[in-house]
């Protein structure tokens, strides 16, 4: 169980206690292993008022998503702007690889947990999708989504529009399957005897923004 949950987003109101708690819960052993009487406990409230703030675990969960939605999505999208403009005020496209790491940044330098939960809440629409993930993704996450769809565009005008979109799906899949698999007993780890290793944050930024850069921007 996380020794301090409220590290990253301290705050004394109790629906913020409960929402910390359970990003830091989430994050260290999923959505599902996590239950609302734990929540409570961690967060130091009793079951009543997490219950009374949130009615259920799937509300909670929602809202332990859209609030990392926004938060990675600010960070996100400012970053990727302030790309695109000092590229225009020197007459220029924009260059591809600021843009990959714009949009990686959040999965693997992000204070706390929003990284990982991030991934895991993308891979789990992708394979038990439900209205929460839905309503989620189309009020957080496509808004996004076509701002880099359009930035690649600008980046990589040589290619047809339809290529934009399928390198901008391929570019997110990769990075969640990585981002999820960085525990101690990760697969890439095993298969390489350590020597590559996602545990390792250095080596993952380095070695992921060299193969999108390398297939995004491909043809």
């Amino acid at each position: 169980m996380p020794s301090d949950p409220f590290a990253q987003h301290p705050t004394d109101d109790t629906r913020g206690r409960i929402l910390s708690a359970a990003e830091a819960l989430f994050a260290s052993q999923g959505v599902d292993r996590t239950t609302m009487r734990e929540l409570a406990t961690v967060a130091g409230v009793n079951v009543a008022a997490a219950n009374y703030h949130f009615r259920s675990k799937d509300a909670l969960a929602e809202a332990v998503f859209e609030r990392i939605g926004q938060r990675v999505n600010t960070q996100r999208l400012g970053a990727l702007e302030a790309c695109l403009a000092a590229a225009q005020a020197q007459g220029q496209r924009p260059a591809l690889r600021p843009i990959i790491e714009s949009f990686v940044r959040p999965y693997i330098q992000s204070e706390g947990h929003d990284g990982l939960l991030l991934a895991r809440f993308i891979l789990q629409h992708r394979l038990n999708p439900t209205p929460m993930t839905a309503r989620i993704l189309e009020k957080h996450f496509d808004p996004m989504a076509k701002r880099y769809i359009a930035a690649l565009g600008q980046a990589l005008p040589h290619l047809d529009a339809v290529e934009h979109y399928w390198r901008y799906n391929f570019m997110v899949s990769t990075v969640v399957l990585t981002v999820t698999d960085r525990g101690a007993n990760n697969r890439l780890a095993r298969l390489s005897g350590g020597q590559a290793n996602p545990g390792r944050t250095e080596d993952l930024h380095h070695y992921l923004i060299r193969y999108l850069e390398g297939s995004v921007g491909a043809g």
